[in-house]
């Protein structure tokens, strides 16, 4: 890997936790609006519709909020009660309802939200039209995968037991002249084993059992990617050994999830770590680092450890809020907002881990062995 590809994919994991950081901090926005008005979230949802739109019909609400009509009901009968919402007959069509904003709903939005909104419209301002086309089609794709997403997951039935059971294949690709190489799952995956194996003559080895995923190699990139959407009990019989040639620096990113997730990446020159779309159940023991290497967990962390070498040099900073936290002997319990530990004399290490959670953070062990 280059030194400019190197930097490109920084930046892209950086832009991948900016996006999981803004989605947490609008949610707590909403968190401490809605108990300040005494108001739940669905009622706040309903709220912002309101804000929005200015008037609806009750059923249009019931669908921008995903609400049933029954729920909707309750809904407005509080909004009413509080004083956020006015219930009238369509004068166009009297079997209608309409829903209509009232004054303190105009006000909240306005403070709140319209401040959100101020401070924005500041920030695209001072783009060029190209820049804004950019990050308008960034966020039209990202928001389309949401919904794409979601559809498919409740589209899909409930799994009673779990898939699996087509054999045990077995994947490979020659070293070559390969100088660099990069790990990569990009649909998620579960009981994984990641190592690396000075003995081993090819770029790498993988063997799976279950449900065998799709394997691309281009230069030494090695994509690995599950054929099937996300169902629950598909993982449960599945399993994949990824052997890793120790000659050459490795790249690793790990995507849409991880649950039981081992890397052995002591034999190794790790260049970056990244795990996005949330980890369970994982643990990794870490090389002694090269420059500065970023390890980085993102989507929240649960039952996550991570060992490294005595006397390597650790930065942990946790956003999202920090749930048992143990880092060297130092224990954080309930942090919220934003925390950072690091070890001693870590600013003046060259060689150092640069190591990032990003949407909170459950049950975290940082040590060293």
């Amino acid at each position: 890997m280059t030194k400019d590809d190197a930097k490109r994919e920084a930046i892209i994991t950086e832009v991948g936790l900016e996006l999981e950081e803004l989605r947490q901090a609008a949610d707590r926005l909403d968190e401490v609006v809605a108990a300040q008005l005494s108001l739940n979230r669905t009622d706040l949802r309903c709220l912002g519709v309101l804000y929005r739109r200015g008037r609806v019909t009750a059923g249009e609400l019931a669908d921008e909020s995903g609400l049933t009509p029954g729920a909707i009901t309750t809904v407005l009968d509080r909004l009413e009660r509080g004083g956020y919402a006015n219930r009238v007959a369509d004068p166009n069509d009297r079997r209608r309802v309409l829903v209509i904003s009232t004054a303190a709903t105009r006000e909240i939005g306005a403070r709140v939200y319209g401040e959100v909104e101020v401070a924005g419209r500041t920030e695209l301002d001072g783009r060029s039209a190209d820049e804004l086309e950019v990050i308008r089609d960034y966020l039209r794709r990202t928001r389309q995968v949401y919904e794409s997403q979601a559809g498919d997951i409740a589209g899909q039935a409930p799994v009673a037991q779990s898939a699996g059971g087509d054999g045990s294949p077995e994947a490979s690709a020659p070293l070559g002249g390969v100088t660099a190489g990069r790990l990569e799952f990009t649909k998620g995956a579960a009981k994984v084993s990641v190592r690396g194996d000075a003995s081993l003559e090819d770029l790498y080895h993988a063997r799976f059992e279950g449900s065998a995923p799709d394997v691309s190699v281009h230069g030494g990139t090695v994509v690995i990617q599950q054929r099937r959407r996300f169902r629950l009990f598909d993982w449960h019989g599945q399993t994949a050994e990824v052997r890793l040639n120790t000659s050459v620096p490795w790249a690793v990113s790990l995507k849409g999830g991880m649950w039981e997730l081992s890397a052995d990446l002591r034999e190794l020159r790790l260049e970056s770590l990244a795990v996005s779309g949330g980890a369970s159940d994982v643990e990794l023991w870490l090389p002694a680092p090269v420059g500065v290497v970023g390890v980085v967990v993102s989507g929240g962390a649960s039952s996550v450890k991570i060992h490294r070498p005595a006397g390597a040099a650790m930065r942990a900073a946790v956003s999202g809020g920090a749930s048992q936290l143990n880092f060297d002997g130092q224990r954080l319990d309930r942090v919220g907002g934003r925390s950072v530990l690091e070890s001693p004399g870590f600013e003046a290490s060259v060689d150092r881990y640069e190591t990032r959670f990003s949407g909170g953070a459950s049950e975290v062990t940082i040590d060293t062995i």
